[in-house]
């Protein structure tokens, strides 16, 4: 008679383990080929105007974070799967929240930027009907 806690068992299939580290290692190339380059040039763009870019940090730190959390859950996720399919679509998933998190720090300054340009086009036509007399 044997008891329930000792029941072998199951292993993981082998898609599981494939899914799992093919997973994993492309959220790290995505993290290093994507997010890297991107805060980059994201800073660039600070310094070379100065400050005058208004950059959402709060914003891309926040989607940073929270995308990246998501990518790990849906890791574990994977790494918990005893179902190999599933565990393709949760590490697929993960890389495409880790490149999701990785491209949102762009569109977010993007964003900024265009609505920092919309406050300054008043102004340069009020400057313009200034030199030219027309005010």
């Amino acid at each position: 008679m044997r008891s329930a806690s000792s029941r072998p068992r199951r292993r993981r299939p082998r898609a599981v383990w494939a899914a799992l580290i093919t997973g994993a290692v492309l959220s790290v190339i995505v993290v290093v080929g994507v997010l890297l380059p991107v805060l980059g040039l994201i800073g660039a763009a600070d310094a070379t105007t100065v400050g005058v870019l208004r950059v959402p940090v709060g914003a891309i730190a926040a989607s940073i974070v929270i995308s990246y959390l998501i990518a790990v859950g849906l890791l574990l996720l994977t790494f918990v799967s005893r179902y190999g399919p599933l565990a393709w679509i949760t590490a697929v998933a993960a890389v495409v929240a880790t490149l999701v998190g990785s491209l949102w720090p762009l569109v977010a300054t993007a964003f900024a930027s265009v609505a920092q340009v919309q406050d300054v086009i008043p102004f340069i036509e009020d400057l313009v009907g200034r030199v030219t007399g027309q005010r």
